[in-house]
């Protein structure tokens, strides 16, 4: 499970307060054995830190029986230290907004921060590493960021009629990053 942190700093150890969080953001949460469908094409991308289309469509294509079904916008998001225009990138995703559809996000490689606002206005952050699978529903307030190491790759998966744009709500994020 991904580590989920509240604003006073304060870990979510309770499985029990784990799941009510989750639940409070009608949020999806799983693991996926990377070892037993680790995509071909993934090694390469990782050794030479840039994603090619072809590449992403193999790496879908190895992890289509693993991905839940009936999601028509699919795509793999490979970022790595050096990926021009990385802090343009980076700054659109840390800004809360919200999606008119369900996005799912499967980690590969790499670490990133998704932070939610909660129904009651506070804030937490959820670590995911690879292996997890995270469902955002339409409407969820969030962010994402990525961890020191300024490096992820995901599958994205959007809901049948998919927009990937975002709309800011400019909520304030009150975490110190």
């Amino acid at each position: 499970m991904p580590t989920i942190i509240h604003l006073d700093g304060r870990r979510v150890q309770d499985p029990a307060e784990a799941a009510a969080i989750i639940q409070s953001l009608g949020l999806t949460v799983a693991g996926l054995d990377l070892a037993a469908a680790a995509p071909t094409e993934l090694e390469p991308v990782l050794r030479r830190q840039r994603l090619d289309n072809w590449r992403a469509e193999a790496i879908l294509a190895d992890l289509a029986n693993a991905l839940p079904p009936g999601y028509a916008g699919r795509d793999v998001v490979a970022l790595f230290p050096d990926t021009d225009g990385l802090d343009s990138i980076l700054a659109a995703f840390h800004r809360t907004h919200v999606h008119d559809d369900d996005e799912i996000r499967l980690i590969l490689a790499g670490e990133g921060v998704f932070g939610f606002v909660l129904p009651d206005g506070d804030q937490v952050e959820i670590t995911v590493v690879p292996g997890d699978l995270v469902g955002v529903p339409a409407g969820a307030e969030h962010w994402f960021r990525l961890t020191e190491s300024r490096t992820v790759v995901a599958v994205r998966l959007f809901g049948t009629n998919p927009d990937w744009r975002a709309r800011y709500t400019d909520t304030p994020i009150r975490f110190p990053h």
